[in-house]
């Protein structure tokens, strides 16, 4: 079998991989919303909910659909395996960006569409840099697919995803900045999403 044929079969395993990775975490994490115990809720967003599940259904379907076809109706604006390596990369550096983001936040985690306010102020691992390290990767991700896929229905998702982050990250640091001692010197000494540029 040449190397032609293998590529797909790679970043389809690739992709499979990580969304069932992805998943799971998130479903252990997420079950019987147990992160919501003793904490009160900052904030609700169930259209987000909704739709983060159909984009993540998209994401891995439109990914896969690449490899294997040049359809019009997926938008691409490259075919090479070269380039879809390098995505490959971004996705992988981003993911474990995301996971030890989680780790260093621990039982002060809520998802982004039920937040809840955390118990404490982390301020270690990639919080020393940045505020919000897990929607910085959420959007490498992203960046990552358009790279692994070559198709631009990725822009359309960064796009979407970029004005949900926003208005998350503008409602979480109002109610951290009132209800979290320190938050505000943490937030002056640290960036927004990306370590000494936003």
């Amino acid at each position: 079998m040449n190397a032609e044929r293998l590529y797909p079969i790679f970043f389809s395993a690739f992709q499979l991989c990580w969304a069932f990775i992805w998943a799971i975490k998130h479903l252990r994490i997420r079950r019987l919303r147990s992160y919501a115990k003793h904490r009160t809720q900052a904030d609700a967003n169930t259209r987000y909910k909704f739709v983060s599940s159909l984009l993540f259904l998209l994401q891995n379907s439109i990914c896969i659909a690449s490899f294997w076809s040049n359809s019009p109706f997926l938008f691409k604006i490259h075919d090479s395996d070269t380039i879809r390596l390098i995505g490959v990369l971004l996705v992988s550096l981003a993911t474990v960006l995301y996971f030890k983001s989680l780790d260093h936040l621990g039982r002060n985690y809520s998802p982004c569409f039920d937040s809840h306010v955390p118990f404490e102020l982390i301020s270690s691992g990639p919080y020393r840099l940045t505020r919000h390290p897990m929607y910085a990767a959420k959007l490498i991700v992203i960046i990552g697919d358009v790279v692994v896929s070559g198709s631009l229905w990725f822009v359309v998702m960064f796009l979407y995803l970029l004005a949900e982050t926003t208005r998350t990250i503008i409602k979480e640091e109002q109610y951290l900045t009132g209800s979290i001692p320190g938050y505000v010197d943490y937030k002056s000494r640290t960036s927004r999403m990306l370590p000494f540029v936003f």
